[in-house]
């Protein structure tokens, strides 16, 4: 039945366009967004690509991390975790039951989760978006929030990796890229605060994960119109 319900929801968007799918509720349009595989790709780098959909821009890249834009002005802050690609790591994801919203994902193979946190004092939500070895992390307003899972499950769904490539780029070096992105991967919603929304805001763009945008020369500053 479910499978019959997606199906007839994939039907009605390809025909009447993406704006139905912010009339579902959030659980919906994951399942709408992940149920099928994509092989879109328009951003290639060593080792990975993947699809960035339109009405999203990228701002700046430093070797597995990234921020993009999305039409509000939103900034998203985007990691990809190599390491436990490359040592075929599953995700550990328990339910949180306090959140806004929380579901574990597990879709054609790949694995993840959803969290997003309302931040207390604040008219902002935190999303955090885990799934296929990539993590997309945002504030925004709920008017938002199915809009920002629209393009966060477009991005991440397709994800793809080069073993052979990552295998020359990190092998030799798994275990520093592991306990640089440990953190990085896990929830932090329930510890989201009015001042950890202020921090990313004056942050802007810069993450204290692995790859810091403060100190790596391979940081890529994308010009923006």
């Amino acid at each position: 039945m479910k499978k019959k319900i997606i199906i007839l929801m994939i039907s009605i968007l390809t025909l009447t366009g993406c704006t139905n799918l912010t009339a579902m509720s959030i659980d919906q349009v994951v399942d709408v967004m992940l149920e099928e595989n994509t092989k879109l790709a328009n951003n290639v780098f060593d080792g990975y690509k993947y699809y960035i959909p339109k009405g999203l821009k990228l701002i700046t890249k430093d070797e597995y991390n990234a921020s993009l834009k999305d039409e509000y002005n939103n900034t998203y802050y985007f990691y990809i975790d190599v390491v436990s690609f490359y040592n075929k790591e599953d995700v550990e994801y328990k339910v949180n039951n306090k959140a806004y919203f929380s579901k574990e994902l597990d879709y054609n193979d790949k694995k993840g989760y959803l969290e997003i946190t309302k931040i207390e004092e604040t008219d902002a939500y935190f999303i955090e978006y885990m799934y296929n070895y990539g993590k997309i992390e945002a504030f925004v307003k709920e008017n938002e929030i199915k809009s920002a899972i629209i393009n966060m499950s477009s991005i991440l769904k397709s994800l793809e990796f080069n073993r052979t490539v990552l295998e020359s780029l990190i092998g030799n070096n798994v275990l520093d890229y592991k306990e640089d992105t440990y953190d990085v991967m896990k929830p932090k919603g329930s510890t989201a605060t009015k001042d950890t929304y202020l921090e990313y805001e004056e942050k802007y763009g810069i993450y204290e994960g692995y790859g810091d945008s403060n100190t790596s020369e391979d940081r890529i500053e994308i010009e923006e119109n």
